[in-house]
C-alpha cells in the first residue's frame, strides 16, 4: 500500500478537483508531487433497439481536438441518488429514446493512475424513441443507428476509442454469446 504523507487541492471546481499527494511506496520512495483528478461519477448505456441496433453518438471532445463515437453518458448529478436514474436521463436527453428494460453491468474506470471516479455501466434494451434531444447547450450530439456488431467490429478496428465505451460494448458482446 501507498501512504499518504500530505495532502494539498490544487483546485476545487464543480467539474473537477486537482490534488497533490506526498506518498511514500512500500519500497520507502517518496513521491512530491503525485496528482489525482477527481471527476464526478458517471452512468454509460449501451442503447439497443428491437431489431438489434446500438444507438450511438458522435460529439467533438474538446480535449481530444476531435469527434469521438461513444455510447450516450453523463455525470451523476447531486440531486441523483442512483446511478440509473442518471442512465436514464442521459439516454433520453442524448437520444430521445427511452427503455423498460434495464440491466446493470457494474463499474469501469479510466486513466486508473491518475483519475478516481467510476463510470457505471448499464445495457438498455427495446429502446425507443419517445420524444426529440435535450441537449445541453455545451453539447452537439450526432446519433449513430448501426448494427450491434458493426459497434463490436469499431471498437476492434479503433474507431471506438473512448474506454467506457468500448469496455460496454464488449461486455454486452459477451452477455449476448457474440
Amino acid at each position: 500500500m501507498w501512504q499518504t504523507l500530505k495532502t494539498e487541492t490544487v483546485f476545487d471546481g464543480r467539474f473537477v478537483k486537482l490534488h497533490k499527494d506526498k506518498v511514500e511506496l512500500p519500497y520507502s520512495k517518496i513521491i512530491d508531487d503525485f496528482y489525482t483528478v477527481t471527476i464526478p461519477n458517471g452512468a454509460m448505456v449501451c442503447a439497443l433497439t428491437s431489431d438489434g441496433d446500438i444507438i450511438l453518438k458522435k460529439e467533438y471532445r474538446y480535449a481530444c481536438r476531435s469527434d469521438i463515437i461513444e455510447c450516450p453518458a453523463g455525470m451523476i448529478e447531486n440531486y441523483e441518488n442512483d446511478p440509473l436514474e442518471t442512465a436514464k436521463r442521459e439516454l433520453l436527453e442524448e437520444t430521445g429514446h427511452t427503455s423498460d428494460n434495464w440491466k446493470y453491468l457494474g463499474g469501469t474506470r479510466e486513466s486508473t493512475s491518475k483519475l478516481t471516479n467510476t463510470m457505471h455501466l448499464f445495457l438498455a434494451e427495446n429502446c425507443i424513441k419517445t420524444s426529440e434531444q435535450k441537449l445541453d447547450d455545451t453539447e452537439s450530439i450526432e446519433l449513430i443507428k448501426i448494427p450491434f456488431n458493426k459497434a463490436v467490429d469499431m471498437v476492434m478496428n479503433g474507431e471506438i476509442v473512448s474506454n467506457s465505451s468500448a469496455h460496454l460494448i464488449l461486455k454486452v458482446a459477451r452477455l449476448k454469446g457474440l
